[in-house]
């Protein structure tokens, strides 16, 4: 597999087959039965997700992180923390469908999250309740940052994720009659 971007905030890698170093023995985990396989990768999958773009973005504006720093405002800041954590590691991956045939068998992990298009929409829609002065000579608009980050947070919280896109795993039950990914 490769890498899967999904919206404009983060990238879901993909598991990567790489041969091990000399260092290195190749094992790969072994399951009972498929739906066991298909949660234990649904849940490293998300980790993977969640640990890739918390390590490409830190945060989703470094120039709010430093108004609220400066802010001392505890219940702002909490808002702030939390509406970055959501946004930066807002995909979930779940089962799908498990589908087994014989010896041979797939799992389809349904990714979800945010979407993003629509929450720009009703954050501009609702821009009344943040931007505090427009200067069109200067192409420059004031926005009340705590105002904002409230909006923001509020859909957030109330808004469902939406279905973004599925991965398919394709795995085999050796000899052993055990579950494993396919390398």
């Amino acid at each position: 597999m490769g890498l899967m971007v999904l919206g404009g905030l983060a990238a879901v890698p993909n598991i990567v087959n790489a041969a091990p170093s000399t260092k290195e023995t190749a094992e790969v985990k072994k399951y009972d039965s498929l739906k066991t396989a298909a949660t234990d990768y649904a849940k490293a999958l998300q980790e993977i997700s969640n640990y890739g773009s918390r390590k490409m973005l830190k945060s989703i504006n470094p120039d709010v992180d430093k108004y609220v720093a400066k802010a001392n405002n505890s219940a702002l800041k909490k808002q702030w923390e939390e509406s970055n954590t959501m946004l930066i590691e807002q995909f979930e991956v779940s089962v799908y469908q498990v589908n087994e045939n014989g010896n041979n068998g797939e799992v389809v992990f349904l990714i979800k999250g945010y979407d993003e298009k629509a929450m720009d929409k009703y954050l501009g829609d609702n821009a009344s309740k943040y931007v505090t002065k427009v200067d069109n000579s200067k192409d420059e608009v004031e926005v009340d940052i705590e105002k904002y980050i409230k909006l923001q947070y509020d859909y957030l919280k109330k808004t469902k994720k939406i279905n973004l896109a599925t991965s398919t795993v394709k795995f085999v039950k050796g000899s052993d009659n055990k579950w494993q990914v396919v390398k």
